[in-house]
C-alpha cells in the first residue's frame, strides 16, 4: 500500500513547516523532525504530520469525501 501527499498538500505542509518556530536539531536531525501518517477509512484516507515536539497538522480533504 502506497501513501502520498499531492501538490496542494505538500505546498500546505512546506508553508505550516517554514512558519514553525526553531527547535534544537538532536538525533533527529533536520529532515527526520516530522512522523507521517496515513490512516485509511471508509470515507477516505486521514493525513496528518506530526513534528517531534508535537505540533501537527491535518492535511485531509474532508470535502472531498
Amino acid at each position: 500500500m502506497t501513501f502520498e501527499l499531492d501538490k496542494d498538500e505538500m505546498i500546505k505542509f512546506n508553508i505550516w513547516k517554514d512558519n514553525l518556530p526553531q527547535i534544537p536539531v538532536d538525533v533527529y536531525g533536520k529532515e527526520f523532525q516530522f512522523t507521517f501518517k496515513f490512516h485509511p477509512t471508509g470515507l477516505g484516507v486521514v493525513k496528518k504530520i506530526e513534528r517531534v515536539d508535537g505540533k501537527e497538522i491535518d492535511l485531509t480533504d474532508y470535502e472531498k469525501w
